[in-house]
């Protein structure tokens, strides 16, 4: 039963979808490595340069607060991935790796150094991802609110139930369904209706592929791409699930984690004071290295 409930909290927090209404933003777009167009914004300037990677079905709307806050000081980044926002779907391969190499194109077109990766959900296994693939770039990694049981597995079974769940709660969502899940537990009712609105979408195109990717790199890859990354990794997580980090800490050695306690899923939203103020410990940390 311990197991069970692990594996039903693994497809919980790999899932948030969530719109926050419209900043002025500079936009860009620039094409991924297999002709993808990936749309992001692009605010404030100063090192460490922010990128903020949102979860599977929401867009980079997820990170208002963060960019507003974060810019004053920051270069901040903030991306939609392919398949969500404004980015595009004309892909065949869904795995965590391309996403991983989506973001390391932004940082090389760019000529970003001095990069702190931010992934929320789905967003902190293309953070590991992407510091694989471009190490002399980053300095820190901060993952949200994921990856708390780092040797976990998903059985064929917990993988298909997991993908039903998960396209459900796109395709039919209720405030009920999402509330007994713990996306949220703050403002229920206006982020039930910004859910309503991501979801108001012509496409699902590469959502079902981009789950079963991420259960694939879980599964096979994640424990050897962790122990790779030669950066700091960081966590803030909500106390919704023990975070393993022992764990963890057989793969990155250094790995710290900080709860925020009476949280959903989204920490970011539901208690954004306490969030910003300890991204904004970690990065200092980061930069200390």
């Amino acid at each position: 039963m311990k197991r069970i409930n692990r594996l039903l909290t693994f497809a919980s927090i790999t899932l948030l979808f969530l719109n926050t209404g419209c900043l002025t933003k500079t936009k860009t777009t620039i094409e991924s490595f297999d002709g993808v167009n990936i749309s992001f914004d692009n605010e404030g300037k100063g090192d460490p340069v922010i990128i903020l990677i949102h979860g599977w079905s929401n867009t980079r709307n997820i990170w208002e607060a963060q960019i507003s806050h974060f810019s004053e000081k920051y270069q901040v980044i903030a991306v939609d991935l392919p398949g969500f926002g404004k980015s595009g779907n004309n892909r065949i391969d869904w795995s965590i790796a391309s996403y991983g190499k989506d973001i390391a194109a932004i940082i090389q077109r760019l000529n970003l150094n001095k990069v702190v990766l931010v992934g929320f959900s789905l967003g902190a296994p293309i953070s590991i991802e992407c510091a694989n693939l471009i190490p002399d770039h980053i300095i820190g990694i901060v993952l949200v609110d994921a990856l708390k049981e780092v040797e976990l597995k998903i059985p064929p079974p917990m993988a298909h139930y997991i993908d039903s769940l998960m396209m459900d709660l796109v395709t039919h969502p209720t405030k009920e369904k999402l509330v007994e899940r713990n996306f949220f537990k703050k403002n229920i009712d206006s982020t039930y209706l910004r859910i309503l609105s991501i979801l108001e979408v012509d496409s699902h195109i590469g959502w079902r592929e981009s789950i079963a990717g991420n259960i694939e790199w879980q599964n096979e890859q994640c424990t050897n791409k962790v122990q790779n990354v030669k950066v700091p990794i960081i966590a803030i997580n909500s106390d919704i699930q023990t975070t393993n980090v022992e764990s963890f800490r057989k793969y990155a050695p250094t790995f710290k984690v900080k709860i925020v306690e009476d949280v959903g899923h989204l920490i970011m939203w539901d208690n954004t004071e306490m969030f910003n103020q300890l991204l904004d410990e970690s990065i200092l940390e980061f930069m200390e290295e």
